[in-house]
């Protein structure tokens, strides 16, 4: 079966993945986040609570760990198709780059760090993936 090959959307901004306890409270201020104001995930388990936003958006007290570029898997992606997050993140690994990918109901946001955002660039079209032009830079909204 051939490798998928998807669309990207660079998210505009610098971001960060911070991590607080389990039991702390999500932050309001996220709560209230609106599409505009760029890409959010939250997500809990038993042993923390983890937030992708945007750097100025990161709680103060959370540690942090960034910053990085976002790129969004155009979709939506339905739900059997098989390998695309593997298609994103294969030649970026093989290439020694950090990924961090969170996946929505739609699609998927793959982070690089931003020091290598344009050798990712390179090697994602090295490996079939497009890329939108600047002026169609978006953040995904559901």
């Amino acid at each position: 079966m051939p490798t998928p090959s998807v669309e990207l959307h660079p998210l505009t901004g610098d971001y960060v993945i911070a991590r607080l306890p389990a039991s702390a409270q999500v932050p309001d201020e996220l709560l209230r986040h609106s599409p505009g104001d760029g890409y959010v995930s939250i997500t809990r388990t038993p042993q923390e609570l983890s937030i992708v936003c945007l750097s100025e958006q990161a709680p103060a007290s959370a540690k942090i760990d960034g910053t990085w570029k976002a790129l969004y898997a155009s979709g939506p992606i339905p739900f059997g198709l098989t390998g695309v997050v593997t298609s994103l993140v294969a030649p970026l690994s093989a290439a020694g780059c950090a990924v961090f990918v969170t996946s929505t109901f739609d699609g998927d946001v793959l982070m690089v760090q931003s020091a290598d955002s344009d050798r990712a660039r390179t090697l994602l079209k090295e490996a079939g993936h497009t890329f939108t032009s600047a002026s169609d830079v978006r953040t995904p909204t559901r």
